[in-house]
């Protein structure tokens, strides 16, 4: 069931709900799905509407920005039902075995990989390079004996068809009598109770000028890592600091995945890459390799964590460029609009997919065109803690929560980490012809270049077993308050240098798990 807020007449008596989620993005979506087949009543609060719209995207651009430019801070955040998964790319990969700076293990969350994958129509073969190629019975990449100290794992990408959450468990949410997605609805203010050991309402605000009053038994803040410091920081009418905040940590350690175009890889050197490490087709799932500096190495080469892998960027005449814009047309859910506009090219797209299919389904790998370019990337992890911070600016937006303030740090440690492991890759990798280094890659004389934010935000409201130094616990259960947990990547202590959605979609289904066990007990 839905109902848009903005169209509701005020009401004096509040909404109730067992579970009240705030944020209907992939966090909020798996979170409310896996308490929904349990038989939990949940309340979902959507910012935006079922759509991306321009009015609601345009209060997102009102974020301060100081430090370094956060591009995902203005552009890798949408406010509408399914949020971030209306655009994101969908590539899966696990957290790494150990971190010391998580207060779980990562074995805590591989029980639930296969249910987040089941919700995502990928296959369940390993992430581990050799498990991956023992279960899919082909050979590995001989390559790899040439790279001692880096790790292969595989990522998994998603189904076009499945990308967009809000279409596949949020389609079935709206259908639930146990579940209710209220859209257009701001949460401004998560209240105290008097006695500040819980949350005794959530309250709301539309741009149409009405506020609405929440109640439930649990509360969850599944929101984007900037709008879940915002709203903590912001619910200052009990405690002046905010909520979960008593030890000013709320808003720190922000940080995000670090991504360089190291170099871009033609003649010999592509044949051989390409031979060697394009993506492979295995159940209908693409699977690509990424190379993970192991623990030793990062102890040798004083390297935050980071890896190398090889993206394929095609021109925007190209066939395959036409077929990618068809297939996120059905993420992006307009198909006929993109069917018109590339109506003139479609037969040459047509072509294309096919060879795409027939690479797939009998060679078991991706076709890579000779049009695309060929680009080895390097990921890295943030220094850890990070000197990034969230904060609230003086001005407020037009639902009267101040605007946050993001200022995003890239240290020199964190340069040195992509010179080091560049350095490294180039002794290594063979053959060396045809591998073109960015410019001033390894002049130390020179800033690097091209660096940029993943538009993986994390932070902000990490999870530590230390409550003076962390926001929640290892269950994401905010210290002090009974009520209140995060489901978020501003959980995340670290990046490390994996994908955010799968450990993140994890968190959720094991916080699902949780909080039915108590309600249901």
């Amino acid at each position: 069931m839905q109902i848009d807020l903005s169209q509701h007449a005020a009401r004096p008596e509040p909404f109730r709900a067992q579970v009240c989620i705030i944020g209907a993005g992939i966090a909020g979506l798996t979170l409310a799905h896996r308490l929904a087949v349990q038989g939990i009543d949940v309340a979902l609060l959507e910012a935006g509407g079922l759509a991306l719209t321009d009015a609601s995207q345009s209060l997102l651009t009102q974020a301060h920005l100081s430090g370094e430019r956060h591009a995902g801070t203005h552009e890798g955040r949408f406010r509408a039902f399914g949020g971030a998964s209306l655009r994101w790319g969908g590539q899966l990969y696990p957290m790494p075995a150990e971190d010391a700076a998580w207060p779980i293990p990562a074995s805590t969350l591989e029980p639930y990989y296969a249910a987040a994958e089941t919700l995502l129509a990928v296959d369940h073969l390993p992430y581990e390079a050799q498990a991956f190629f023992t279960a899919a019975h082909t050979a590995a990449p001989a390559m790899l004996a040439q790279l001692p100290g880096l790790k292969a794992r595989l990522s998994k990408w998603t189904p076009f068809s499945h990308r967009n959450m809000a279409s596949t468990p949020g389609r079935e949410l709206l259908a639930k009598p146990s579940t209710t997605v209220y859209l257009n609805a701001q949460a401004t203010e998560l209240l105290l109770a008097p006695g500040r050991t819980h949350i005794e309402a959530v309250l709301v605000h539309t741009l149409s000028g009405q506020t609405f009053r929440f109640e439930a038994t649990h509360f969850v803040v599944a929101a984007g890592t900037v709008e879940t410091s915002r709203l903590l920081l912001a619910s200052c009418s009990v405690a002046a600091e905010g909520v979960g905040n008593q030890h000013d940590q709320v808003g720190r350690n922000f940080h995000d995945h670090l991504t360089l175009p190291a170099a871009t890889i033609t003649g010999p050197a592509r044949e051989a890459i390409l031979r060697e490490l394009r993506p492979w087709v295995f159940q209908g799932t693409q699977h690509s390799i990424k190379l993970e500096a192991d623990r030793a190495l990062c102890g040798e080469l004083n390297l935050n964590p980071i890896l190398a892998h090889v993206a394929f960027e095609e021109p925007e005449d190209s066939a395959l460029a036409v077929v990618r814009d068809l297939l996120t047309s059905r993420q992006r859910g307009d198909v006929l609009a993109t069917v018109r506009r590339q109506a003139r090219r479609l037969p040459s797209a047509l072509v294309e997919l096919e060879s795409l299919a027939f690479q797939a389904k009998f060679r078991h790998r991706r076709a890579i065109p000779k049009t695309t370019r060929v680009v080895l990337r390097l990921n890295a992890a943030q220094d850890t803690p990070s000197q990034s911070r969230i904060t609230l600016a003086d001005d407020l937006d037009p639902l009267g929560l101040p605007n946050p303030r993001v200022d995003w740090r890239i240290t020199t440690n964190e340069h040195d980490t992509f010179r080091a492991f560049a350095g490294y890759l180039r002794e290594r990798l063979t053959p060396a012809e045809g591998i073109e280094w960015q410019a001033g890659l390894f002049d130390i004389e020179q800033p690097l270049q091209n660096i940029t934010d993943a538009r993986h935000a994390m932070g902000g409201a990490c999870m530590g077993s230390d409550p003076g130094a962390s926001v929640t616990d290892s269950n994401l259960q905010v210290h002090g308050l009974t009520n209140l947990h995060v489901a978020s990547a501003a959980t995340f202590p670290t990046g490390g240098p994996q994908l955010i959605t799968l450990p993140l979609m994890a968190l959720s289904l094991r916080l699902g798990d949780r909080l039915a066990a108590s309600l249901n007990s």
